[in-house]
């Protein structure tokens, strides 16, 4: 431990990364990242659609038409994640899981990510990208494969709707 803080103060004033690492070494393991509360959740996606609150976001348009054919209540944490996960992106509490259902990080039956599950520069990528991408996803996650059904539906979903966008 001694040899550790020797090493940090050696290169001068440690900034907030470091001392960061060296608690995490203490812990002896990283630190999980904080849930986000219902009001951050609510921020977040208001700032999206231009909004100062909830109330105001009902009233949007944008945010009107952008729901349409859906239904939100708008008063449960579960609502405002799932409106997170769609405008504003992977909450970083949900970044770096593994399991079935988790592809790069993220799980792909709560975050709609293509780009990012299929590890794609959405600048630069081609149609023979995208399907080179999910034929090598299609082969680990297949049910044949012993992968989850509902996470290959999620996969062909995604993969159509990147074509469709080029």
């Amino acid at each position: 431990m001694q040899a550790r803080i020797a090493e940090i103060l050696s290169a001068g004033p440690p900034d907030e990364e470091t001392l960061l690492s060296f608690a995490e070494f203490i812990n002896g393991k990283p630190f999980p990242e904080p849930v986000l509360t219902v009001t951050q959740l609510k921020e977040a996606v208001c700032k999206v659609f231009g909004c100062k609150n909830a109330t105001e976001l009902r009233k949007s348009n944008e945010f009107n038409l952008a729901m349409a054919g859906r239904e939100f209540n708008l008063k449960t944490k579960a609502d405002w994640l799932k409106l997170y996960r769609e405008w504003v992106g992977v909450p970083r509490s949900e970044r770096d899981r593994s399991g079935r259902t988790c592809i790069n990080g993220i799980d792909v039956l709560e975050n709609f990510r293509p780009w990012h599950v299929f590890s794609l520069d959405p600048k630069s990528a081609t149609a023979e990208d995208i399907k080179e991408a999910f034929r090598r996803l299609a082969k680990e996650h297949h049910p044949d494969a012993g992968g989850d059904p509902r996470v290959m539906e999620r996969l062909q979903k995604m993969r159509d709707s990147l074509l469709a966008f080029l």
